[in-house]
């Protein structure tokens, strides 16, 4: 067996590959129907190949796709740090006792480091379920080094109990406080993964944090709130709707960034709390379910997420390697 590239096969040509899946988002969740979770990840993964078809990869056996490798050009890294990116996103095996998982991830897993040296990447990151564990270990034997642990996080809106204001408000960023929330966003994110890599200078990437709150305040993706106390702004939120009504019958909310004043970290959780109960107040109308996702490394924030209730429902690995 050898990796070839994505020729546009159809959906259903990935079934082997997601008839067992137990990990993942929304595999992982108990409450929601396996099938129905199945189907999402299998369709969220044909549009990531279809967006990507030049450069992922399957695996087939007898013309039964057994494996497949989704992964891309890295543009907005690119541009940034200006020299050629590359991320490896998804990496499926089928979970059957008649192909050995391992060693299909280890044929994707060596062809994307070669594409990668023919396309004179200089940097690459891949992420992987840390289940999926025939992708973890495809990854480290092609020279990919850890670098985080994320945890997705998910909360039930419905059963939110009422989160009086007495003080403060949640609202919508106004266009004049670019600059205020570029300051909150200063030292708010030390605990994520450019900063664990060496490699990348640390003032570049405080200029990328900074970047990613200005593009987020721009285009329609992404919605930006505040936390209000005083006439003061001391926190904001940064999260997206995604209708999965087609699957489980409702929307879930995707958080992105949040980050309260420097001042108030270290002082208790109370700014925080504030923030993330009326980032959740703000949206119940319009879903009934929030992710979150943070590294395990932010201990505070785990801690936070852990007071309000929220749900771990998957931990995910990402991995670093730099070729020149």
């Amino acid at each position: 067996m050898e990796a070839t590239p994505y020729a546009g096969e159809p959906v259903e040509s990935l079934a082997l590959l997601f008839r067992n899946l137990t990990h993942g988002r929304y595999c992982s969740d108990w409450t929601l129907e396996l099938e129905a979770a199945q189907r999402l990840e299998r369709d969220q993964f044909f549009a990531y190949l279809n967006a990507n078809a030049a450069t992922s990869l399957l695996v087939k056996d007898g013309g039964v796709v057994v494996g497949a490798l989704g992964m891309r050009h890295s543009d907005w890294d690119t541009r940034y740090w200006g020299f050629p990116c590359a991320a490896l996103e998804h990496l499926y095996t089928a979970d059957d006792p008649a192909w050995d998982a391992t060693a299909i991830a280890n044929i994707l897993a060596a062809a994307a480091d070669r594409w990668c040296e023919r396309e004179g990447v200089a940097f690459a990151f891949a992420r992987a379920d840390a289940q999926n564990l025939p992708a973890v270990r495809a990854l480290e034997n092609s020279g990919f080094r850890y670098i985080e642990t994320a945890v997705t996080n998910t909360f039930d809106l419905r059963k939110l109990p009422p989160v009086p204001m007495e003080g403060w408000i949640i609202r919508g960023v106004r266009p004049d406080e670019t600059d205020t929330l570029l300051e909150i966003a200063q030292d708010a994110f030390l605990t994520h993964r450019f900063y664990a890599d060496r490699r990348f200078a640390r003032d570049r990437v405080d200029a990328m944090y900074r970047e990613w709150v200005r593009t987020s305040l721009t285009g329609s993706t992404w919605t930006n709130i505040v936390l209000e106390e005083s006439g003061r702004v001391n926190g904001f939120f940064t999260y997206r709707l995604q209708d999965l009504s087609p699957y489980f019958g409702t929307s879930f909310v995707k958080w992105r960034m949040a980050a309260v004043s420097a001042e108030a970290r270290g002082q208790g959780q109370g700014q925080g709390l504030r923030l993330f109960r009326g980032a959740m107040e703000y949206v119940r109308e319009q879903a009934s379910t929030v992710d979150s996702g943070l590294t395990v490394r932010n201990t505070r924030s785990f801690n936070l997420h852990n007071k309000l209730g929220f749900r771990v429902v998957c931990f995910s690995v990402t991995f670093h390697k730099w070729y020149r």
